[in-house]
Parts: C-alpha cells; sequence; structure tokens
C-alpha cells in the first residue's frame, strides 16, 4: 500500500519484500480514530517541466537517473514508474554534482533526506530539510525497483522556480464519490453552500497557519466514473487507479471524498494521501491526490475532518511523522522532536506515551485532538512543494 492513512484500526503494515540489505524504511502511516515572484527566468506558474526519459533497471535492480537541477530552483521533484501496484520502488542513494551522497537508502536516518517506498509510481522531493537545501547541477538518483527481472521506468522532474514564502494558498479541487446520500449537500452542485464542508475548510486554514499556508481556490466535481467502485475504496490498486482519473497538472491538489477506505490487509481508514510526497501538479497517476472518508461530516465532526484532510495534504506536500508508530524512523529535521518513550514496552509509540515529544503535531502518527503544532522546518518543506503558490 502506498501512501500515509488515517485508521480506526491500531493494526499497521511494512512492506517486507525487499532483500535484506534494501530493508523497508516506511511502514503504512495509521491514525488510531480515538485517538513572490520568481527567482529568475519564465516558466509555467513558477514551475519548470523536464523529461528525463527511460531507464532499464540492470542485474542489481538499479537504475542511475541523472538529473540536472537548474540555478534558479527551490526544489526538484522526480517521479519514476509506473512498475505496478505488487511491486515496490525507491531510491538506494541520490549523489548531489560533486559526487557526494546526501541520501543513503541502508542509512536513511544518517543524512538530512528521507525517501519513502512506494507501489506503482515513486516521487521523490529534493529537499525536505533546510538542513540539505538544492543547489544547481547534475545530480544522480540510483532507482531500486524490486523485480529480479530487468524493468524499464520512465523519469520526469519538475522544479519549482517560485520564491517560497510564508502567506502561500492551497488550491484544493474536491471530487464527490456518491457521498451526497451519506451527507446532503457534499455534490458539485450543492458543495458551495455547505455549511459542515466550509467549517471544514476554516479549520484546515487554521491547521496550516503554522506552516504558513491558507486555503486558496476550492473547486468542486461529481465523480463521473465508477461510483460504485470506488464509494468504498479496498486496497492499493483501487487507491491508485482512482487517482489516476485525476489527469489535470494544475497546482492544485485533487481530494476525493468516498464513504470508506480499506487498506490492503483489512483495515479501515479514515484518510490516505499519496505520498510522501505525492506528485504535485502531475495529474493521471497513481500519486496524484489524496482519499478521504466522509464519515466524520456525517457526524457533524467537522474538526476531526479538517484534521484528516490539513494532514494528509501535509504529507503530500512533503513531510513525514515527527517518529513513526513502531519508532524506526523520524522525520529528517531537527527542531521537530524524537518519541523515545514507548514505557509499556509493547511496540507502540502512543500519543500518551510521547505528548511532548512530538504527539502534539498536526503530523504526528496517530493525530488527536491536541496534534496541532507545526515546526518552522515543517513550513520550510511544505513552502517548497510545487503545490503552495
Amino acid at each position: 500500500m502506498s501512501g500515509s492513512a488515517f485508521s480506526r484500526s491500531s493494526a499497521s503494515r511494512m512492506d517486507s519484500v525487499f532483500p535484506i540489505s534494501m530493508v523497508v524504511g516506511v511502514a503504512l502511516s495509521v491514525f488510531v480514530g480515538a485517538c513572490e515572484g520568481d527567482k529568475g527566468g519564465s516558466a509555467e506558474e513558477g514551475l519548470v517541466r523536464e523529461e528525463l526519459g527511460s531507464f532499464t533497471t540492470d542485474t542489481g535492480s538499479g537504475a542511475d537517473v541523472p538529473f540536472e537541477v537548474p540555478t534558479d530552483a527551490y526544489s526538484a521533484q522526480v517521479t519514476c514508474g509506473p512498475y505496478g501496484y505488487d511491486v515496490l520502488a525507491t531510491a538506494e542513494s541520490i549523489l548531489d554534482p560533486s559526487g557526494a551522497a546526501i541520501y543513503d537508502y541502508n542509512d536513511g536516518q544518517g543524512t538530512a533526506m528521507r525517501v519513502a517506498t512506494t507501489d506503482d509510481l515513486l516521487p521523490v522531493l529534493f529537499p525536505v530539510s533546510p538542513e540539505l537545501d538544492v543547489g544547481a547541477g547534475i545530480y544522480t538518483m540510483r532507482v531500486y525497483v524490486d523485480l529480479e527481472q530487468p524493468t524499464t521506468i520512465t523519469c520526469n522532474a519538475l522544479y519549482r522556480i517560485q520564491e517560497p514564502a510564508a502567506g502561500q494558498t492551497v488550491d484544493i479541487h474536491f471530487v464527490f464519490v456518491g457521498v451526497d446520500g451519506e451527507v446532503p449537500g457534499l455534490n458539485a452542485t450543492d458543495a458551495v453552500d455547505s455549511t459542515v464542508l466550509n467549517t471544514t475548510l476554516d479549520r484546515v486554514e487554521a491547521l496550516w497557519a503554522d506552516l504558513g499556508l491558507s486555503v486558496g481556490v476550492v473547486t468542486y466535481e461529481d465523480f463521473a466514473g465508477d461510483v460504485a467502485t470506488y464509494n468504498s475504496v479496498d486496497g492499493a490498486k483501487e487507491f491508485g487507479d482512482l487517482l489516476r482519473t485525476s489527469t489535470s497538472d494544475d497546482r492544485a491538489i485533487t481530494v476525493f471524498l468516498v464513504s470508506a477506505i480499506t487498506d490492503d490487509d483489512g483495515a479501515t481508514i479514515l484518510g490516505q494521501a499519496a505520498g510522501p510526497p505525492g506528485a504535485a501538479a502531475t495529474g493521471g497517476t497513481s500519486k496524484s491526490g489524496a482519499v478521504v472518508t466522509v464519515g466524520a461530516l456525517a457526524e457533524s465532526d467537522t474538526d476531526t475532518e479538517a484534521r484528516i484532510i490539513a494532514h494528509e495534504v501535509a504529507h503530500f506536500m512533503g513531510l513525514y511523522h515527527p517518529t513513526e508508530k513502531d519508532g524506526s524512523a523520524h522525520d529528517p529535521l531537527l527542531d521537530t522532536p524524537e518519541c523515545t518513550s514507548d514505557t509499556d514496552s509493547n511496540g507502540v509509540y502512543s500519543t500518551s506515551e510521547c505528548l511532548g515529544q512530538g504527539a502534539d503535531y498536526l503530523m504526528w502518527w496517530a493525530a488527536s485532538a491536541t496534534s496541532v503544532e507545526a515546526s518552522a522546518n515543517q513550513a520550510w518543506v511544505v513552502q517548497r512543494s510545487a503545490l503552495p503558490q
């Protein structure tokens, strides 16, 4: 399963199909429900797109993907794939123009960079920490695809040349997948006047304030595809196939509102985003958006709905959990706390055990009503995504 998720279940899944030398570093992220101007050059809306070409993995299942960051870029988003929902891929390493490793999968917590392990399509955002700012020149990312036979992937780069700043907005495109029977007014015609949805968006904006972001243009659409199938999303393939229907390359995140989501292990999920990061400003891929259930809105719980949306979109823009549920990994940011308190030794770093150690942050893996904080470095990261403008 790709992406980050909120769940009513306390269960999580760690994919384990990689060889021992490539132990998977990112587990399914779970939420327990109880619980101004251009720097230089001209480009499409402050972005520069580049087709990097096709690459075939060698006998070690890797392929070297070079990409040249322009002098006026503030970030680079590289995507490679597709390779299928039953296959995982990640980056083994990223070398800077001098040949120095700025990322090594086998020492993923030893650098200021982190890369997820994902199915079907691998998006990588660089940088994801102010300790590792982007510079001009040719970088090389070695992509590892977990298949024994040679696999050909297509890679593209998206460079942000618009200067990052506080006060940017994030446009949201809601797609309603047959949910107006569950929450009246959640359709393209009536949503603009929906009290529960507008209250939710006000709360999203409040939760993003410390990230220096606000809600921008909000648009609405009724899903034109197979509503009977996608009203209840079941598993990684349905999740990815639904996101593929978001075909626009506009700088807006598509959020599909559905009645239910379950992962491949049968856990009930409240919301799931592609990433981190997702394929920002890139349509038609299995990483082109987020899916959120409307159960909280059905109970008029706009705070919970807002928390799900705010958290998942922040994942899409590149933020990780401060500490993962099992304590195995942390985000690459120096100003977010790392929890070290599994006091009952059950392998779960719970909210109650980690208060003051990251559990108070919006990006905490088991967000609760008290999880509202954001750090200066988290703001630095999201402002460099291709999404805010």
